[in-house]
């Protein structure tokens, strides 16, 4: 109404008397909503506030409640964890403070136990640890009597029949038949333990299953006793794929498994037979998938099996689980029976599971057994090496059988004599042992007990062919001993075998890096022994041979490692003293002997006079008839001591030629210094050593030039410069000459060191005189130079040099000086 609105109420009412009533109530709007109005703004900004104040209540509740539940949460994580230090810091009476103390006791009580069960472990580690350690000085310890009983034993054996009864041979065979199978349990007991801590190592590479099954067959054969009617039959087939394994760990596997059905067959048959594991494969033997692969659909990758089967005694049903466990055998009774150490197995379960393959068996009591064992198939071709059993491999079957054995003795070499080795171990049994094996065969023995004594005896005995090591010794070991002894002797020219208990790939490669040539593990054969010994020494003796020609300091100094290694062509440049000598008037000497004799003559001089050069570091490098040529790359007082050792030595030599009534011998050497050219010349089928350089033909002109002057010894200035005292020596500076072939005059001196005493004792007399009669002869006062020449000649009437001056004065008085006189007087003769 009039643009406002109203609210209107009709509400009709009846009266007592009948009449009707419409009660009509109209109410402007603008009269009641304001106050509406008014409430609806209040109520809504009390529920905001309302609001608020639940959220923030809910907040610091969901805080207090949930904090330390997260703090629990991140301290049990730590504690997963192994962070043992992180507590609760938790302080409320309530049922959240009481889980956090209940945390924390339950974290120290882990922890508390923990920490007691990592001591624990750190103990059981340790002894495990400090029982390997055992195990193998205890081993080491076993193998050295055992090697001693077994070398004695066999020694004994191979001795004179007629000396030993039979009842005293076959017991000795049966001690060394005891000590063999002794050894056989130690090898098992460090196979089993080196397999547990996962240090045995592989040689993996194709092998023919053939040969090696045809192998371990043909040996069992011989130890099958005779009271047994058994058969071993190869029938593996000889086209099968190579397999990948370790040649001497696969005959392990073979030797147990073959040797165990030898061991419970009395008679009837050892079979051993493979194929290539197929599903389709119709085997007339058996099925041959190993289990995990016939209960599951899995296709298998190549793989060859491998099946030992027998007609012995079988395994019961309920034992077939057990036989692979270590130290478990089938029965009680069958240890007491048939002996053993439940070993065996365990082993060879273990190593065949090494190669990735699974063993399993198949038995009935009475029947037999099969074993089989299955190898990855190798995609590479088989090697051209023969299979050839290892005298370790062979050791596996030795204790199958208790039979007496006999040893033939083998034939001794009468050569063997002039052939000297050196044993070196701290074992006296082990050095006896050696010394029966050697003495036995011809060869002359020298002993030591430890490194020092085994260096003083290669010290002391020049002639040593061989040496016979131990690895494990006191004081120094035998590795630190190959490495001195390498210092001075090259494997090639002095073997070294060496003799460990050790037989693990890693310690052999260690041997042969300090220098061995060859390793046997103890115990060994004594056959194997001898065998290595005669092949080293053949070896070495054609080395030395080659040496004669070629010496090993010279392939040494063209960098090379052995003689094979030279080629034509092979050359070093390098500055060297350079060494010419020279016999004296030898067509005069030889013209009455006849070829016979000055090929006796020539050889005898220079067997005397030659070990002086190499002593002094020299290198001969040709014998040119009765003279020598050498180097010596260590410099000039190598090569004039040599010199000097050289004419002291013909010293010596001629007082023997004088004793026989033959006439005293002279030589002329020459020495100087420069750079040479030392290789191998010649053509592809014959080729020597030779220096070549203008400083070679220079060294052969001064040594031609001591026959001029009437001395022994001659050397440039070049060598004079290079001497590193030259006041240790007596020279006395003797001309200034230009030879032929030269344009460059060189200074010519005179080492007195090497004269007959009477005449250095002279020379050094007047050696004054001579110095002043010699610069005065350069300066052209040639009448004060006589006088000074003549005074040295009135007391050394022989002195061949102060006679050629005078001669040249004489001469130069009569010719006259020459124009631009220098002293220097040229020789226009070789």
């Amino acid at each position: 109404i009039d643009g406002a609105w109203y609210y209107t109420r009709v509400m009709p009412v009846k009266d007592g008397k009948g009449i009707d009533w419409l009660v009509v109530v109209v109410v402007p709007e603008n009269d009641f909503m304001v106050q509406i109005n008014a409430n609806t703004k209040t109520t809504i900004l009390l529920s905001f506030g309302a609001l608020t104040i639940a959220i923030l209540v809910g907040i610091v509740t969901t805080h207090w409640v949930t904090q330390p539940i997260l703090q629990i949460n991140s301290a049990a994580k730590k504690i997963a964890e192994g962070q043992w230090e992180n507590t609760l810091n938790i302080h409320r009476r309530d049922e959240v403070g009481e889980l956090a103390n209940s945390f924390n006791l339950m974290a120290n009580q882990l922890k508390n136990s923990f920490e007691t069960l990592e001591a624990k472990n750190e103990q059981l580690k340790q002894l495990d640890r400090l029982k390997d350690e055992f195990l193998a000085n205890t081993s080491h310890e076993l193998r050295t009597p055992l090697n001693g009983i077994i070398g004695i034993g066999e020694f004994l054996l191979e001795g004179d029949k007629s000396q030993l009864n039979s009842l005293t041979r076959s017991n000795l065979s049966m001690i060394v038949s005891s000590a063999r199978r002794l050894s056989n349990l130690v090898n098992d007991i460090l196979d089993f333990s080196k397999i547990r801590h996962h240090t045995l190592e592989l040689q993996i590479r194709a092998i023919n299953i053939y040969g090696v099954v045809e192998t371990v067959v043909s040996l069992n054969k011989f130890v099958v006793s005779k009271n047994k009617h058994l058969q071993l039959v190869n029938n593996i087939p000889k086209d099968l794929p190579p397999v990948r394994a370790d040649e001497n760990r696969l005959q392990q596997i073979l030797y147990n498994l073959i040797g165990n059905a030898i061991k419970f067959t009395e008679s009837g048959q050892v079979e051993i037979w493979a194929e290539v594991i197929s599903r389709n494969s119709r085997n007339p033997h058996q099925q041959i998938l190993a289990p995990e692969y016939s209960s599951q659909n899995i296709e298998p990758s190549p793989q060859l099996t491998i099946a030992v089967s027998d007609t012995g005694i079988g395994i019961p049903g309920d034992r077939l689980d057990r036989i692979f466990n270590s130290f478990e055998q089938a029965e009680g009774s069958t240890a007491r029976k048939y002996g053993g150490t439940g070993l065996g197995l365990a082993v060879t379960k273990q190593l065949v599971e090494l190669h990735g393959g699974h063993i399993w068996v198949e038995s009935e009591v009475g029947v037999g057994s099969r074993f089989y064992f299955t190898l990855p198939i190798s995609q590479e071709s088989v090697g051209e090496t023969p299979i050839i059993s290892t005298v370790n491999s062979i050791r596996y079957f030795v204790d199958l059988v208790e039979k007496p054995q006999e040893i033939t003795p083998l034939k001794t070499d009468i050569a063997n004599s002039n052939f000297q080795i050196l044993i070196v171990d701290d074992e006296p049994i082990n050095i006896q042992v050696l010394n029966n094996y050697l003495k036995a065969n011809n060869y002359q023995v020298t002993q030591a007990l430890n490194g020092k004594e085994a260096l003083a005896a290669l010290e002391n005995h020049r002639n040593i062919d061989m040496i016979l090591l131990d690895v494990m010794m006191p004081q120094i070991s035998g590795y630190e001993v190959c490495t001195k002894i390498r210092e001075k002797y090259p494997a090639q020219s002095l073997p070294i075998l060496m003799l460990t208990a050790k037989n693990q790939v890693a310690d052999l490669v260690i041997g042969f890096q300090f220098g061995a040539n060859d390793y046997l593990t103890k115990p060994f054969a004594k056959d194997e022994l001898l065998a290595r010994i005669k092949t080293h020494i053949q070896l070495s003796k054609i080395t030395n041979s080659y040496e004669r020609f070629v010496p090993h300091e010279y392939v040494k100094l063209l960098s090379k490692e052995n003689i094979i290694d030279v080629n034509l062509g092979d050359r070093v440049s390098k500055e060297m003293a350079i060494f010419f000598s020279d016999i004296r008037s030898f067509t005069t000497i030889s013209e009455n002997m006849t070829p016979q004799e000055t090929f006796a003559f020539v050889n005898g001089y220079l067997q005397e006079v030659s070990p002086e050069i190499r002593d002094r570091n020299g290198l001969i490098i040709k014998f040119m008839g009765d003279g020598i040529m050498a180097v010596f790359p260590d410099g000039a007082d190598d090569a004039v001591q040599a010199a000097i050792g050289k004419l002291q030595k013909l010293q010596e030599y001629n007082q023997i030629q004088q004793a026989e009534g033959l006439p005293p011998i002279q030589v002329g050497i020459g020495i100087h210094v420069g750079f040479i050219m030392v290789g191998i010349v010649g053509e592809p089928n014959r080729m020597s050593g030779d220096a070549l350089s203008d400083n070679v033909n220079l060294t052969a002109r001064l040594e031609s030039l001591t026959k001029y002057y009437g001395v022994s010894l001659l050397i440039s200035e070049s060598a004079f410069q290079g001497l590193k005292d030259t006041e240790k020596y007596q020279i006395r500076f003797l001309d200034r000459a230009s030879v032929k072939g030269r344009h460059k005059a060189i200074n010519v001196y005179e080492v007195l060191d090497g004269e007959i005493d009477y005449v250095r004792e002279l020379k050094l007399k007047t050696q004054a005189d001579f110095a002043l009669g010699v610069e005065f002869y350069r300066l052209g006062d040639f009448v004060t130079a006589k006088d000074y020449f003549e005074k040295v000649l009135a007391v050394n009437y022989s002195d061949k040099t102060a006679q050629l001056y005078l001669e040249r004065i004489d001469k130069l008085t009569v010719t006259g000086v020459p124009k631009n006189w220098d002293g220097v007087w040229a020789f226009t003769q070789k």
